[in-house]
């Protein structure tokens, strides 16, 4: 990642974001202030890593990004630049899962978007158990976020960090029991943030 890079650019798109999505957010608190923690939000739109960043001016996020985005090599620095890294969505990726705790376990933040994909009229969808592998492994805090799009010229667009989703009880087991309920307390955690909105 280069730090002053991501600080330009979250400094021009916050003006520009400012001016016609009216952005507005909430549960910065949630974020911590040091060490390392997940961040898993819901994904309708390209525009959604740019406002979790723009969001949480006092921590830095990296972000998993499908793999096509990183077959040109310009854009593939840039995305890097910004604290991207590829994930291959197809398959079971052990390279971007082993980053992810990496990054963690050095102190950073990680944003996942668990749908796998983007949902354009923002409905929800299962997320896949990736996230709370990851999560369950890293053992680090999961903190919800939603985005309320699909975004609209100059209408509020929100952005809600919730509290930590306490996944304590279920240890560092990872089977698929585990997997499946972590999963769903994240996603209810995540879509909970919407009745908030």
């Amino acid at each position: 990642m280069n730090r002053r890079f991501y600080r330009f650019l979250c400094a021009v798109l916050g003006v520009w974001y400012g001016l016609f999505f009216r952005p507005r957010m909430d549960g910065m608190e949630n974020i911590p202030a040091e060490g390392g923690f997940v961040v898993c939000a819901n994904h309708c739109s390209n525009r959604d890593p740019f406002f979790l960043a723009i969001a949480c001016k006092h921590r830095y996020f990296h972000f998993m990004a499908k793999t096509e985005l990183f077959k040109w090599k310009p854009l593939a620095a840039i995305v890097r630049s910004l604290g991207g890294f590829p994930v291959d969505r197809g398959n079971s990726d052990l390279g971007a899962v082993r980053t992810s705790l990496k990054l963690i376990a050095d102190g950073h933040g990680l944003a996942i978007f668990p749908q796998g994909t983007r949902v354009k009229d923002n409905r929800r969808t299962p997320m896949l158990e990736g996230v709370s592998m990851i999560a369950l492994r890293a053992n680090a805090p999961v903190i919800p976020a939603y985005i309320g799009g699909p975004y609209r010229l100059f209408r509020k667009t929100q952005v809600t960090f919730g509290k930590p989703v306490d996944l304590s009880d279920f240890g560092r087991r990872v089977n698929s029991e585990t997997l499946a309920a972590a999963t769903r307390r994240i996603e209810d955690a995540v879509w909970g943030l919407e009745r908030q909105v």
